[in-house]
């Protein structure tokens, strides 16, 4: 048989590599997207993440007869049902804790030398009367092509790719109080989400909405990675109406 034809930008083969950016937003009790001021974060201050499929196993029938042979087979696929996420944080953003934790800022007093600004982060308790937000999570990764690595100039294949988590809750891991620099880590598990969209920021650069699955891997262009990377910063961020 001749050459199958790719729709593939570029038709290039494309590896993965060097987690570079971290963006969330908050989700409400229904799990669409809540917009407005502060209801997001994105970041270069992500170290490592990792997410690995929950899987449901399928079922087996392998029923034998009286002489010990197997009669018949039958068997179901196994099944995605979740993806369970973690990963490490470079900055103590006690704003983006709050996004991603829940929990309540501290801000600082009058007369004192941070005042009105929030200086400080209390962990979510288990007295509280309601858990915290659901979150929309994504990791961005670099490209390379295959046999070109990153010398494309042409735009011909994707810059980054990002992989979406549509709804997850999640908590900070251990602190280690050490001679040595502390990171942020932290741990949940992301579930499918239909009330996505295109995506808090609008960016989502797929035909129709995002597709309702734990974890989703979608290709941006160097331009569109360009413009999410100029978005990130330290703190709070407001989510487009």
């Amino acid at each position: 048989p001749g050459d199958m034809a790719t729709a593939l930008p570029g038709g290039i083969c494309v590896g993965q590599h060097s987690v570079c950016l971290i963006r969330a937003a908050r989700l409400d009790s229904t799990c669409n997207i809540q917009t407005g001021t502060d209801n997001g974060f994105v970041t270069t201050g992500i170290i490592t993440a990792t997410a690995t499929p929950e899987i449901k196993e399928g079922q087996t029938f392998e029923p034998e007869t009286g002489c010990g042979d197997i009669a018949w087979q039958y068997e179901t696929a196994d099944r995605i049902k979740a993806h369970n996420v973690s990963g490490e944080l470079a900055f103590f953003d006690h704003e983006l804790m709050e996004v991603l934790f829940g929990g309540t800022l501290i801000v600082g007093d009058t007369g004192t030398g941070f005042a009105g600004d929030n200086i400080g982060w209390a962990a979510p308790d288990h007295t509280d009367a309601s858990p915290p937000d659901p979150v929309y999570l994504e990791f961005i990764v670099k490209t390379a092509g295959a046999g070109v690595g990153e010398c494309d100039t042409g735009g011909t294949f994707a810059a980054a790719v990002g992989h979406i988590f549509g709804r997850g809750r999640y908590v900070p891991g251990d602190r280690t109080f050490a001679a040595e620099a502390a990171t942020v880590a932290f741990t949940g598990t992301s579930y499918a989400n239909p009330n996505l969209g295109d995506g808090p920021w609008g960016d989502y650069p797929g035909t129709g909405d995002i597709p309702n699955s734990s974890h989703v891997e979608v290709s941006y262009s160097a331009s569109e990675y360009a413009a999410i990377l100029a978005a990130a910063d330290c703190g709070y961020q407001d989510i487009p109406t």
